[in-house]
């Protein structure tokens, strides 16, 4: 009987593209060519095909016209190479017979190979012992052993297998974790092997003296951004994350995260964090134009910290033929500041869309907060002195306090260019005439969106919003708290803020509620572009029982930029195909 023992299993499998031809020039740069000499491999499954290959010597010095005594030697060299190849895969007895031919004028090597029978494994013992042996991520891998009994020997599994154990115990910090066992035992006779992995984890090491070096935050506040404390259990996944979280905060450029284990004391990993400061000020500048809005323009600046405590102050300024405002928020971040903040704002407006007019001044602090499961949750008050002036009428003016609550949630596998993903948002708000308001309102709205890719490689885009208010009459709210539909983002095929309940003059003065969805579909036409079909509904109504739906329908096409999605659409509305609406847009779907 013979017996073979792999205390350390080398071998390894190629999984099918890693035969392609690489090679070293004299002068040591890597050539990528293939070579001109073919191999073919014939009674071999397409992945022993592969790693075959894999294993064989490099081609490099073999050519169409090479002489019989170089492919004579190169062949003895590929036969001990290839059995290699084929015990990586479970195949202890395989048989080669390689014999040269000539195809389309030049050299090739035909394998034909007798795989045999493969070894199968008939035990697989797996133990992980030490102080990390109860952690989840120790069980979970140690319940997907590399091996079932009966499972041909391909070695990459239990190469795999061994990398997660160590990956995993250096993620986690034991790093003084080893294997006191590690070994194949094979019996090519009987064509069977029995698996024993033994990993001690060892001690784990815990988070050593934490230092950040910046020159933006007061210690106080610096604090709480750090999230790595002195005396934890150490975790490469606490450590990025705590890199994320100053990255994310905006006050800094870089941000460098350094924990060498090598430099433990007592078992204690230090962790040094460098962060550079940004520049203090950004400044911002838009110029569009809109078939429906016109001429835009936009501005704005942000000081990214105010003072030690990381207060921020933006402003921003809106110049268009339809609407100019100019806002400012004060944000102050709280106790957990990457997910929790105050801020105060004021701000102005005007707007004209031709059938109705409106000026006002807003200002409101609100409170913001980011739970567990990604949901944006805000609770505000806003206070909203408006005017409101629908053409050929007197000018009405209303003084609200608002109270309200808003949640939203973004999921997507992609930031830029998502292939699924959802969008849903909601708010509430309301006011009442004996709370610093001149009338009683309740307004409620919900938005969301869905995306999918289908097997064909095409894009589904579904979305929809729906709006109601409580109040006694539309005629006393403000502007900016009707509902109106069309344009963009709403009804494509219509103007912006064209759909809505009209008055006896037949000048649109909006509506208490709003109902709109969109069905599109996304086609990829090659490379960067893609076409697109659409069609929108909806309208912005008083009564819900004599609801007027609006249908909107169009093409258009979709590039994708550095930037995101290019969107360039044509839409006109079934109710009068003569008149088309142009649309431009930048940014991602979700």
């Amino acid at each position: 009987m013979r017996t073979v023992v792999w205390g350390l299993c080398l071998l390894s499998m190629a999984t099918p593209g890693t035969a392609a031809f690489f090679q070293q020039t004299e002068d040591g740069a890597e050539d990528k060519g293939e070579s001109p000499v073919k191999v073919n491999v014939q009674g071999a499954s397409e992945m022993l095909a592969e790693n075959l290959k894999a294993f064989m010597p490099s081609l490099r010095y073999l050519r169409c016209d090479s002489p019989a005594d170089r492919v004579d030697s190169f062949i003895e060299s590929a036969e001990e190479k290839m059995l290699e190849g084929a015990e990586a895969m479970g195949y202890y007895d395989a048989r080669f017979n390689i014999t040269p031919a000539r195809q389309a004028n030049c050299l090739a090597l035909n394998v034909a190979v007798q795989p045999g029978e493969p070894v199968k494994v008939s035990q697989v013992d797996v133990q992980v012992t030490g102080a990390g042996k109860g952690l989840p991520a120790f069980r979970e891998i140690v319940a997907t052993p590399p091996y079932k009994p009966g499972d041909v020997l391909v070695h990459q599994q239990y190469e795999d297998f061994k990398t997660s154990l160590s990956r995993t115990a250096n993620s986690l910090g034991f790093f003084d974790a080893e294997y006191l066992t590690r070994e194949i035992l094979v019996n090519p006779d009987t064509r069977q092997a029995q698996v024993s992995l033994h990993f001690d984890t060892g001690q784990r090491y815990q988070i050593g003296k934490v230092t950040v070096k910046q020159d933006v935050l007061d210690q106080k506040y610096l604090n709480r951004y750090v999230r790595v404390d002195e005396g934890g259990a150490y975790d490469v996944a606490d450590v990025l994350k705590q890199q994320r979280i100053l990255e994310g905060s905006g006050y800094y450029s870089d941000v460098q995260v350094s924990s060498d284990y090598q430099r433990a004391q007592d078992g204690k990993v230090p962790v040094e964090i460098e962060a550079v400061r940004r520049k203090r000020y950004s400044y911002t500048g838009k110029l569009g134009y809109g078939s429906d809005t016109g001429v835009r323009a936009e501005t704005g600046m942000d000081i990214h910290w105010v003072n030690n405590k990381g207060h921020k102050f933006s402003t921003k300024g809106v110049a268009g033929s339809k609407e100019q405002s100019v806002e400012a928020t004060y944000k102050v971040p709280l106790w957990e500041p990457e997910h929790e903040y105050a801020s105060a704002s004021a701000g102005w407006q005007k707007s004209d869309n031709n059938d109705i007019k409106s000026e006002g001044l807003k200002l409101g602090i609100d409170y913001n907060r980011r739970n567990d499961n990604d949901w944006q949750q805000t609770v505000f008050i806003n206070f909203l002195d408006e005017t409101t002036q629908v053409n050929g009428a007197p000018a009405t003016n209303a003084q609200l306090t608002l109270l309200g609550v808003r949640v939203k949630k973004t999921k997507s596998d992609d930031p830029l260019f998502p292939a699924k993903g959802w969008l849903l948002a909601a708010e509430v708000q309301g006011s009442h005439d004996k709370v610093f308001s001149d009338q009683s309102l309740l307004q409620g709205r919900v938005q969301g969106k869905y995306l999918q890719t289908i097997n064909s490689g095409g894009k589904l885009i579904l979305q929809a919003a729906a709006g109601t208010t409580a109040i006694s009459d539309l005629a006393d709210m403000p502007k900016s708290l009707r509902f109106f539909a069309g344009g963009q983002n709403s009804v494509r095929g219509y103007n912006f803020e064209s759909l809505g309940e009209t008055d006896a003059n037949g000048d649109v003065i909006g509506g208490k509620h709003l109902l709109t969805g969109s069905v599109e579909y996304e086609h990829p036409l090659g490379g960067k572009w893609s076409s697109a079909a659409f069609v929108d509904a909806g309208n912005a109504f008083d009564n819900p029982s004599s609801i007027d739906l609006k249908v909107g329908t169009g093409v258009g096409v979709r590039w994708r930029s550095p930037l995101g999605p290019v969107r360039a659409d044509i839409a006109v509305p079934t109710d009068n195909t003569r008149d088309p609406h142009f649309y431009f847009s930048l940014g991602p779907d979700l």
